[in-house]
């Protein structure tokens, strides 16, 4: 491409050699690069796209081409038959050229930070399951499509233009699918001719409680919140840190009209209103999630945009988060609401955000399907309760302190029967040593006095 403002006479001989080999840190867009050099100003970044369309795909294609598998995994589906009533998965490589020319413009426009102008949340109907509940969000194919093809070439982008340390080029194909394939953005109902995004079901792809928006713009979210870290594990803690300080789990159910209270919008809050943060009369702005399913959901819609693969599992009716992306290792939380689960909000002292994972193992051990339905639903969320039994935050201080007050015993308490009884017995309790050190820390914070005033 560098060859070519040159031929095109954008930039001079001397910056093509200054230019050739391109040295550009890790997270420096390359459009801004050009522009903060001087090499180029907006509008001729916006003119060479315009007038190279054909060179520019020729490019795009040669590095599809160069790199199989990202194409294989991108995957549309539609075009819906009284056959095939799901429709047809389409792979790049079976795509029309005007489709694949799209997708190549809008990687370029994308690369070159020329804005898609794609709207904070699309336009969408709402699908009721009998019970009144959301079902799904449906959209539009066209709308789906722009959507689908802007989030591709943003992921693109992101590989190509060295915005993270990682690469999806190592990523296995079914880590691909995760990102690329339209499924795992909405499933494709043709008898509709919709495009759903489905918080749960049984037998489809679960894309969790939100509904998707600009790409570029989440993903200046997190850079700009300095989110992102040199590895996926460090960046994965630093959104849960984020997700820790600022998500409110709404009080509202899963239905249209609590939707429109919290969001302005009837289908499944979406992500930018989610961090940008909304307002309910008479109340300060707050960064409301759907409960667990709209945090998963949060979750994996914005670790997509820095190529970070994350699933969907479900337990005794609840979310929970499944990272992905290494092929080795898998990483979960044992509820969605861990993040801010009230007991590590406000730890005292806070611990580091990535104590909430929990590895393959551990989470076998506590959600196989084939445990008793009672065991599953008692693990639900047990990870933050551990926690809490480790480092004593002061809220528990305060309940102590409350059922000492009046006179409770452990067993009575509201300490071990609203807290942990569904999660740790009280004999775990008793060997962790978990009443003696509750106690001492009581004591060397200055008593039940002072703990009832922090």
């Amino acid at each position: 491409m560098i060859n070519r403002l040159y031929e095109t006479n954008i930039i001079s001989k001397k910056d093509l050699a200054s230019l050739t080999p391109l040295k550009k840190d890790y997270d420096n867009k390359f459009g801004n690069f050009l522009v903060d050099n001087n090499y180029l100003t907006k509008k001729d970044l916006k003119t060479f796209s315009k007038e190279n369309q054909d060179f520019l795909f020729g490019l795009f294609n040669e590095w599809l081409i160069k790199h199989s598998k990202i194409p294989n995994a991108i995957i549309w589906r539609g075009n819906a038959s009284k056959e095939n009533p799901n429709g047809i998965p389409f792979t790049y490589n079976l795509w029309g050229q005007d489709k694949k020319r799209e997708l190549s413009t809008n990687f370029w426009n994308t690369l070159m930070d020329i804005s898609q102008g794609l709207n904070e949340v699309p336009e969408c109907t709402v699908n009721l399951s009998d019970d009144g509940t959301v079902y799904s969000t449906d959209l539009k194919p066209h709308d789906a499509w722009i959507y689908y093809i802007t989030y591709i070439a943003h992921s693109i982008r992101v590989e190509i233009d060295r915005l993270v340390h990682w690469s999806i080029l190592r990523y296995n194909n079914n880590q691909l699918g995760f990102l690329l394939d339209s499924n795992t953005f909405f499933e494709y109902f043709g008898s509709e001719d919709v495009y759903s995004i489905i918080r749960w079901d049984k037998s489809l792809f679960s894309h969790g409680a939100v509904t998707m928006g600009d790409p570029t713009r989440i993903y200046d979210f997190i850079d700009n919140g300095k989110l992102i870290g040199m590895t996926r594990w460090g960046t994965i803690g630093r959104f849960l840190g984020w997700c820790r300080d600022k998500l409110v789990h709404f009080n509202g159910e899963n239905n249209p009209e609590d939707y429109q209270k919290y969001w302005q919008y009837e289908g499944y809050p979406p992500v930018e209103r989610i961090i940008n943060g909304t307002k309910l009369p008479d109340t300060e702005t707050e960064h409301y999630t759907a409960g667990c399913f709209g945090t998963t959901g949060l979750l994996r819609t914005i670790l997509r945009t820095i190529n970070i693969p994350v699933l969907l599992e479900e337990r005794c009716s609840h979310a929970m988060p499944h990272f992905a992306y290494d092929t080795t290792h898998e990483f979960y939380l044992s509820h969605g609401d861990d993040p801010y689960n009230s007991l590590y909000k406000h730890s005292t002292p806070q611990f580091i955000p990535l104590e909430l994972i929990i590895d393959r193992n551990k989470f076998e051990e506590w959600f196989n399907k084939d445990l008793s339905n009672e065991t599953i639903c008692n693990n639900v969320g047990r990870h933050a309760i551990e926690l809490a039994v480790e480092y004593i935050p002061n809220q528990l201080l305060k309940i102590y302190c409350d059922d000492i007050s009046n006179g409770r015993s452990p067993e009575e308490g509201r300490i071990y029967n609203e807290i942990f009884r569904d999660h740790i017995s009280e004999s775990e309790l008793k060997l962790f040593g978990f009443w003696e050190r509750l106690k001492n820390k009581t004591e060397s914070l200055g008593g039940c006095e002072y703990i009832q005033n922090i």
